[in-house]
């Protein structure tokens, strides 16, 4: 059994990441926002599972929180940065709020989390950190440059870390998933399933100690690609 935080644990892909993981055995402890409501199901459903209401576009709510989480004493094994923002707007579209917040969610709060936790994640016999990014990071979709920009910052500061922090045991994954159906869309669809996602978390976390998962893409394999460009003789 590990003991495990996840961001953004109260619904979508958090919600399936939680639930799986405990139905696996491990001890989470999940953050929520707003979805009070949510939180309170999930822990009443999962004996280990436990919620703490965080606002992670607040630095100082951060603080606190991790502040809270060391003076525990209690190790961290594994920490999963799953809370996000996706905005469906041009850049040029985007109010200055929607521009600071994909920056604060997607890249200031796993970065700040990363740095505030280590102490307690190095308790662990074998720390592992997992940064959901995205498909987006490798694709150039028109129409996403802020999402592209910031999660191309996470995916490079995973990569970065691991030269740091692997020779101090700490192991670092990316997780890149192209197109997850948190949108409601009738199954079957031609994206992932949240469940599906949370599979391949669950995955990463019970694989061998000596073992990490450096970059994981995962998409659909019905999920809408470029055509083939006209001078291509097929």
């Amino acid at each position: 059994m590990k003991h495990i935080l996840v961001t953004g644990g109260a619904k979508g892909i958090g919600k399936a990441i939680v639930e799986d993981l405990a139905k696996r055995g491990h001890k989470i402890t999940a953050t929520y926002h707003s979805s009070k409501e949510a939180a309170e199901k999930l822990a009443a459903k999962y004996p280990n599972v436990a919620f703490r209401q965080v606002n992670l576009e607040n630095r100082e709510a951060i603080q606190a929180f991790v502040a809270d989480i060391v003076a525990s004493g209690e190790p961290i094994d594994v920490l999963v940065n799953n809370a996000g923002l996706y905005v469906g707007k041009t850049f040029e579209k985007m109010t200055t709020e929607e521009v600071l917040q994909q920056i604060d969610l997607n890249f200031t709060a796993p970065a700040l989390l990363i740095h505030g936790l280590l102490p307690v994640l190095k308790k662990s016999k074998a720390p592992l950190i997992i940064n959901i990014s995205s498909q987006v990071v490798r694709v150039n979709l028109t129409g996403e440059a802020m999402y592209a920009s910031v999660k191309t910052a996470l995916s490079t500061l995973t990569q970065m870390l691991r030269a740091e922090l692997n020779p101090q045991g700490v192991r670092l994954a990316t997780i890149e998933p192209f197109g997850v159906n948190t949108y409601g869309i009738p199954e079957p669809s031609d994206m992932i399933k949240p469940e599906e996602l949370a599979q391949t978390i669950s995955m990463a976390i019970e694989l061998p100690d000596h073992l990490q998962l450096d970059n994981l893409g995962l998409s659909h394999i019905n999920q809408p690609r470029p055509d083939y460009p006209d001078w291509i003789e097929r």
